[in-house]
């Protein structure tokens, strides 16, 4: 079986930051007397049989059931990538797991230095319950795509709230005061908290939220079309008017309700969250909130190293994002 870093740090009784250092022999890190020490340690151990090893670092895809974390789309192949060259940059390995919610003894065996050194928890779908599972594992881990505010572990996540705020001001800047909300029926910590900057940005405003302006279809772009469809039809049915514009949860959402207007031939403004490659090539191109996938990977990656090190410390990072305007909302 193979040797890992965290193996090696817990019979050396050092940190595993200290052991990488060592074993990468990164000057200036650690005194020659603790190298030295970690090398015999690690020559004992066999780590060192076949050749150089590197860590190993363990991406767990989380399950809960809510079909939102699917490796092959944009958003998480870019996060993923992030995270792999992050990796690199630190001499570890990715390597993917995928464990369901409902599975506890798997969720257990994770907790085992001896297949990895750290986690990276692809937290999308987790629900608040779900921290507890995690809370007392010895193995370090981050949770990525989530924070909860009240749990004391670390957390890289994007910077929903401020994102949804900044997007749903561009369209109150153009003058639409009656804005309307798709949402989606898979619920995830990530839109619960879009959905408070949205109406944050309404109150700072003076602009009410009519609770009939919130639409809720399914999170991907066939079964959203649909879904946006029927409530074109209802709207029109029951003599309702419709909002000025929408804000949605994500892209594939608002890509859906663009393809469902554009067939019903109703031309209104809408905008989205996470800048997929699909939205500038969308007819028209979509308004939309810019996450850097790649960075999150990055930085989620440096906050388990860095916990290596300190792993008495706890942090919640956030990753901020930026509005890029096209012509969905012109």
């Amino acid at each position: 079986m193979k040797v890992t870093i965290a193996q090696i740090a817990k019979a050396a009784g050092v940190s595993p930051g200290s052991v990488s250092n060592a074993l990468n022999n990164r000057k200036g890190t650690i005194s020659e007397q603790k190298r030295e020490h970690i090398i015999r340690i690690a020559e004992q151990l066999g780590y060192f049989k076949k050749g150089k090893r590197t860590g190993i670092i363990s991406l767990v895809l989380y399950d809960a059931g809510e079909t939102i974390v699917q490796t092959d789309q944009p958003f998480f192949s870019a996060l993923i990538r992030g995270m792999e060259e992050g990796c690199h940059q630190y001499d570890y390995q990715l390597r993917i797991r995928k464990v369901r919610s409902d599975d506890q003894k798997a969720i257990e065996t994770l907790d085992n230095i001896s297949e990895s050194d750290g986690l990276l928890v692809m937290g999308t779908e987790m629900h608040f319950k779900d921290v507890e599972k995690f809370r007392h594992f010895k193995i370090p881990f981050v949770i990525v795509d989530n924070a909860y505010i009240m749990e004391n572990c670390d957390f890289v996540a994007i910077n929903n709230k401020d994102g949804m705020y900044e997007v749903t001001k561009l369209l109150i800047d153009k003058g639409y005061t009656k804005i309307g909300l798709i949402n989606s029926l898979r619920m995830i910590n990530n839109f619960k908290e879009r959905k408070l900057g949205f109406l944050q940005a309404l109150a700072d405003h003076d602009l009410s939220f009519n609770g009939d302006d919130e639409i809720f279809v399914e999170p991907h772009i066939e079964e959203g079309t649909k879904d946006f469809s029927r409530f074109l039809h209802q709207q029109k049915e029951l003599g309702i008017l419709l909002p000025e514009a929408f804000v949605a949860m994500n892209d594939y959402i608002a890509l859906a309700s663009l393809r469902a207007m554009k067939e019903e031939g109703i031309p209104i403004p809408v905008v989205g969250f996470d800048d997929i490659e699909m939205a500038r090539y969308s007819e028209p191109s979509l308004t939309t909130v810019r996450v850097n996938k790649e960075d999150l990977g990055k930085i989620a990656v440096g906050r388990l190293i860095a916990k290596f090190e300190r792993p008495e410390e706890s942090m919640k990072i956030l990753v901020n994002t930026s509005v890029i305007e096209r012509n969905s909302t012109k």
